[in-house]
């Protein structure tokens, strides 16, 4: 058997387990596999590793695997198969390559939009910060997240899928591709990829993501691709390593207290308003946003910096 013909049948088969909804017996050993090459390499390369910040990242995302198998996996694509049957706009055919081009768009597309409004938006902030608490950077931090990151509740725009054509089949194996390149980009091991780092979300980029440095605050949004942020002014380069983190550092490794910890400072600032018009807004503002006016919101922090450097 040629190398063609044994891709041909491992895509075959790939192709068949992820309609059969069997997709994790590929998933999970192949997320295994990176993080234990990112970790021999680390050993390797005598770099510094936090070996309980990654077991916390694991603990983590333990837990939300068991939740997917429940509800972030039966709930939102039983939605998307009604939207799909009875709402769809358009139809995108599953074996035409043009259609799996524009599935893609459409997939980054709403993952770019989404994961802006969980930066912008409190209520969306204290479920993703979660994935933002860690204080290192390797492949273990790509599935620490919130346990209901897979819904269409952390997800509202992924309802544009079916409706916009995507089948629920266009769907899996785009998430699945899709998520494969997000672990990717969480490592410190790839320093720059040249002409890519201006379209695509390299780990460089997703870097600049992850920091807490003020100038580095919401920026590189993309999971896959880079052209969102650079159209919607959200760009930024790499200019030294990050610090990574929140800009406040929640000081745990107990996955549990991680999962609650935004839930329970969206809580905290909704109380401390005295109208319900000021607690709701807490919803919608951007995380840092304070009713008395002594906030910290990313363009707030800019700001200063800006108004310390001129001084």
């Amino acid at each position: 058997m040629s190398i063609f013909e044994a891709l041909s049948n491992f895509g075959s088969d790939f192709m068949q387990s992820v309609r059969d909804g069997n997709f994790y017996q590929y998933m999970l050993p192949l997320y295994v596999s990176m993080l234990l090459g990112e970790r021999l390499l680390y050993v390797l390369f005598a770099m510094r590793y936090d070996g309980k910040s990654a077991w916390s990242n694991v603990g983590v995302s333990t837990l939300n695997m068991i939740v997917d198998l429940v509800i972030s996996i039966v709930i939102p694509f039983a939605i998307f198969d009604w939207v799909y049957a009875n709402v769809r706009i358009f139809t995108l055919p599953e074996n035409a390559w043009w259609a799996w081009v524009i599935a893609f768009l459409i997939h980054d597309l709403c993952y770019y939009i989404d994961h802006r409004l969980g930066h912008r938006m409190g209520f969306y902030w204290a479920f993703h910060q979660v994935h933002h608490s860690s204080e290192e950077y390797n492949l273990t931090v790509a599935a620490r997240g919130f346990l209901l990151d897979g819904t269409s509740l952390i997800k509202p725009m992924f309802i544009l899928m079916p409706l916009l054509g995507m089948s629920l089949f266009h769907i899996l194996v785009v998430t699945i591709f899709t998520s494969i390149y997000g672990i990717f980009v969480h490592t410190k091991l790839v320093k720059r990829m040249g002409i890519f780092e201006y379209f695509m979300a390299t780990p460089s980029n997703h870097r600049v993501h992850h920091g807490s440095d003020v100038k580095y605050l919401d920026k590189n949004y993309g999971q896959v691709l880079i052209i969102w942020d650079i159209i919607f002014g959200s760009f930024k380069m790499e200019e030294e390593e990050p610090t990574y983190g929140l800009t406040k550092n929640i000081e745990t490794q107990n996955p549990l207290k991680i999962q609650f910890t935004g839930v329970k400072w969206l809580w905290e600032q909704m109380q401390s308003a005295d109208n319900l018009s000021d607690k709701l807004k807490y919803l919608y503002m951007p995380p840092g946003w304070r009713h008395d006016g002594k906030g910290e919101t990313a363009e707030e922090l800019r700001r200063e910096l800006m108004m310390v450097e001129v001084q």
